[in-house]
């Protein structure tokens, strides 16, 4: 109990500090490789007072959990009207990986909040079903939760699309960013009858290239690059790359074949996949790393009651909390590893440079929007807004 105590305070830390207007700069890795004032968060393409948390749609403290805590009680649920409750969260990623810790301390942030009434166990490293398999699983209630890239589902929930663009948030306040947002993507989500509970942080893109150092949208033209989603292959085709679609797990063995020459990903998969060993050239960027979700079948999510419900979605909340500070760390300490190895060359793109590849990735919101009802159209001004764009 005294780790939930700990964790609980920690959270309210955080909150406290999100309705003073802290700021949670996510751009580490991308700001350290140069000291270069072109290479730091306050150069980044949203660093204007345009795109500043003050001026995004939803500055308020909305990091903290809606629910009133019931009487007597400091938390929004009460303790009483917990029942027990067994469930499955299944992902492909492997144990070691940031991603599988950030959903491993949800798993106990549920099982301590609820004094172990409520457990969930965990199929993961794809011992159940692998990353693409997941949101099938999920909607066929084989599992209760998962980890969602939106690109991969976004064919199928098309209003999500403006979230799978690259830059679809170039700020400085991620946390804001996430939280502000949540209401939207949450009732994008439960029109397909699955419980959006949070956003996972991924840090900012890279990429990766065995033939060249990518400075400009130019340097993609004509190479093999990797891509996954409707929304993201289209990107890579607009700044000029061949879009290929390899499993994460074969990516390291096709740059080896020559089958892949680049891709646009995060530390957690240039370190932790073993990328850096297979693509020489790294170039760091200010761009938001793909859009990930932890979800829940919205028959499981029915099943509990307004109390148990309250729990859930507050240890969601703590999810989003813990799994941006725990990524940011991890990113430095992929990138820390990286150069210190000596390696790779790495290069930082420049917040003009950040901004070409931008640039490109929002003029497909005119095409995207045809196709879009009218929360994906919301998503797409919300995005502008939060981008100092609108």
């Amino acid at each position: 109990m005294k780790k939930i105590l700990g964790i609980v305070l920690a959270l309210t830390l955080v909150f406290a500090l999100a309705a003073c207007g802290g700021s949670d700069t996510g751009n580490t890795p991308a700001a350290s490789p140069a000291a270069s004032p072109a290479a730091s968060p306050a150069a980044s393409p949203a660093a204007s007072p345009a795109a500043s948390p003050a001026a995004s749609p939803a500055a308020s403290p909305a990091a903290s959990p809606d629910a009133p805590a019931a009487p007597g009680n400091d938390k929004p649920w009460n303790p009483d009207n917990i029942n027990s409750h067994k469930f499955i969260l299944a992902h492909g990623m492997a144990p070691e990986n940031v991603v599988s810790k950030c959903y491993h301390a949800f798993c106990e942030y549920v099982a301590e909040l609820s004094e172990g009434k409520i457990t969930i166990e965990e199929k993961i490293g794809g011992t159940l079903v692998n990353d693409l398999q997941t949101f099938d699983a999920l909607r066929d209630g084989t599992v209760d939760f998962i980890h969602s890239m939106g690109s991969y589902v976004s064919s199928t929930i098309t209003e999500l699309s403006p979230l799978t663009i690259a830059g679809y948030y170039g700020g400085d306040n991620w946390l804001d960013f996430a939280f502000g947002t949540k209401d939207l993507v949450e009732s994008i989500y439960a029109d397909y009858n699955i419980k959006f509970l949070g956003g996972l942080y991924q840090g900012t893109s890279v990429f990766a290239c065995s033939k060249m150092q990518i400075k400009q949208p130019g340097d993609v033209r004509g190479l093999a690059w990797r891509a996954s989603g409707d929304w993201v292959i289209k990107t890579v085709e607009a700044w000029g790359g061949a879009a290929t679609n390899i499993a994460l797990p074969n990516l390291a063995d096709a740059f080896q074949k020559g089958t892949v020459e680049g891709v646009t990903t995060g530390w957690t998969i240039v370190g932790g996949w073993g990328i850096y060993e297979v693509a020489k050239y790294l170039t760091t960027s200010d761009i938001c790393e793909g859009f990930a979700a932890l979800l829940m079948n919205g028959d499981s999510w029915k099943s509990l009651n307004a109390d148990e419900q309250a729990l859930i979605a507050y240890a969601g909340d703590m999810f989003v909390n813990n799994n941006f500070e725990l990524t940011k760390v991890e990113c430095q300490n992929y990138f820390d590893r990286i150069k210190a190895e000596g390696g790779n060359e790495i290069y930082t793109l420049t917040a003009a440079e950040n901004k070409t590849f931008i640039d490109i990735a929002y003029g497909l919101y005119p095409e995207m929007a045809k196709g879009l009802g009218n929360k994906g159209n919301q998503l797409i001004e919300m995005l502008k807004q939060y981008n100092g764009m609108a």
